[in-house]
Order: C-alpha cells, then sequence, then structure tokens
C-alpha cells in the first residue's frame, strides 16, 4: 500500500522590516501601497510613528513585497518601487 500524499508544506512568515527616516511635518502621517501580504495599491497601511523622524511597519510575509510610501496616503514618493525579499530589514529615506 503507497504512503499517503504529504500536503505541500506553506513557507514560514518571516518578518518585513521597512524603517523610512523622514520627518513629514507635524500633523502628518506615512502610509505604504504596493503588494503582497495583504497590501493594496489602492488603500495604504498606515506605518508607525518611533520617532520625530523614524516610522516602522513590520510585515509578516512568505514572499517578497513591492511597495512605495506615501504622505497621508495622497502623495507619492518619488522613484521606483521598493522590493523588500522575506525577513529582511529595509530603511529608507524618501523624498516627496
Amino acid at each position: 500500500k503507497a504512503a499517503p500524499a504529504k500536503a505541500p508544506v506553506a513557507p514560514p512568515l518571516a518578518p518585513i522590516t521597512i524603517e523610512a527616516k523622514i520627518d513629514v511635518g507635524f500633523g502628518n502621517r506615512l502610509f505604504l501601497r504596493g503588494q503582497g501580504e495583504g497590501l493594496s495599491w489602492d488603500r495604504g497601511t498606515p506605518l508607525e510613528c518611533v520617532d520625530s523622524k523614524t516610522w516602522r511597519l513590520i510585515v509578516p510575509s512568505k514572499d517578497k513585497l513591492q511597495f512605495k510610501l506615501l504622505i497621508n496616503d495622497s502623495v507619492w514618493a518619488k522613484g521606483e518601487d521598493v522590493v523588500v525579499p522575506p525577513g529582511k530589514r529595509v530603511e529608507l529615506a524618501p523624498a516627496f
């Protein structure tokens, strides 16, 4: 009798840490839009304000993330999309 087939094992989630070093001004917030692990190009995910010039988002992911940063989920950062593989940390200094 043949052994039962094993179900494929999903890769484990590895946190992607995104840190943006920017002062967006009092009352403003930084958001991220993109694809991968629940991100969307249509609506941003807010980053956490760590201090006056540091914003952070940690996303558990099994696939790479592709994204851009926005101020107040409306003003897009200049430049190309950022791509980060699972388990990595990226520090950005975005320009708007």
